[in-house]
């Protein structure tokens, strides 16, 4: 499939992540707050936010949003996109600068360029490591422009054909708005990429309708999404997969597995690298041991470290978008990654 020089094309919806790492004292205070249960999101009143927030005394800015997550991660490799953003907070956009992503209103602007006095909704991660958790990290936010579904109107007014990578359904409160996003995007000729993210009431109905009306080409998932949306294992759910319409790709702290595998190992090892927190980590990566796999699976590698946590499904997804839609990129990429960081490493992709 041949992309368009209008690049791949990234929503729903992109923010501000503050992120602290967590400690016992913090994890006793939410739970007198009602925060018991870790590993997901939670959306809280604007009052309880700020309580909350107000108990964090060190933290890091970050970019956040499934969209936004998946854009930094392309335009650090240098693929560029188009990304929805609602709002566009000059904080937020700054952490674009230099990256080839761009944002849409009466015309096409580099996302750096677009900063405007929008209220910067921050969603508070909360990093969990063994021996504290092992859920990896909880999030809590207070964010209307989510929760509420708001659409990036130039962003749909010009999307029409390659490839869309759709995720952040899962955070959406009203059905009316699921719909809304769900016949917008009957309208356009897209290849689309599902990342489903948190298997609610309503992901399970926008995942159903989506399905059922054949507008998704590829989905995106963990082990646990999979088993909530499928009532499969992983290696059930691939095997399954083969006689359907679309094809899936489960990644796991573990392994990744997919119905289809070319550039699969490349793809787990730069989003390895990517959890180290740069890129330039690619040629380290591809020499650490391997995880042992029960079902022929792609193993992940036993790292060193991981500096990142949060946003790894959606850079695998952004990937993986570009691994099934666009070979002939994935190809060129497999290619120049061990030279990240270099000279003769390409500025675009």
């Amino acid at each position: 499939m041949n992309i368009p020089s209008k690049g791949i094309w990234v929503g729903l919806f992109a923010h501000i992540d503050s992120v602290t790492r967590g400690t016992l004292d913090l994890l006793l205070e939410l739970k007198k707050m009602g925060i018991k249960e870790h590993g997901k999101e939670h959306f809280v009143s604007e009052a309880k936010f700020r309580k909350i927030n107000g108990l964090v005394e060190m933290r890091e800015w970050r970019v956040g949003g499934n969209a936004g997550n998946a854009a930094l991660f392309l335009g650090n490799l240098g693929v560029e996109c188009n990304l929805s953003a609602p709002t566009r907070p000059k904080m937020l956009m700054e952490f674009f600068d230099g990256l080839p992503v761009f944002v849409w209103g009466l015309r096409r602007k580099a996302a750096k360029m677009s900063g405007k006095n929008d209220p910067a909704y921050e969603h508070l991660v909360i990093e969990l490591f063994p021996p504290l958790s092992e859920s990896g990290r909880t999030i809590i936010s207070w964010d209307p422009m989510t929760k509420e579904g708001q659409l990036d109107a130039g962003f749909w007014e010009n999307m029409d054909k390659g490839i869309f990578l759709l995720s952040g359904l899962h955070l959406i409160e009203k059905r009316k708005k699921i719909n809304e996003i769900i016949d917008r995007l009957r309208e356009k000729k897209m290849k689309v990429y599902l990342e489903t993210g948190e298997p609610t009431r309503n992901m399970k109905y926008a995942f159903d309708r989506l399905l059922d009306e054949k507008l998704v080409h590829h989905i995106g998932l963990n082990e646990k999404e999979a088993e909530a949306l499928f009532e499969l294992r992983p290696h059930e759910l691939v095997d399954a997969s083969k006689d359907l319409e679309f094809g899936v790709t489960i990644h796991t702290p573990d392994f990744v597995t997919s119905t289809k595998t070319p550039m699969l190992r490349n793809m787990v090892d730069a989003i390895q690298a990517w959890a180290m927190g740069d890129l330039r980590h690619y040629k380290q990566v591809t020499s650490m041991p391997l995880k042992r796999v029960a079902n022929g699976e792609t193993p992940t590698r036993s790292l060193p470290f991981i500096e990142v946590l949060t946003g790894l499904g959606d850079a695998t997804a952004a990937l993986d978008a570009i691994r099934v839609f666009d070979p002939k990129r994935m190809e060129k990429i497999t290619r120049v990654l061990p030279f990240y960081g270099s000279d003769k490493f390409p500025s675009k992709l």
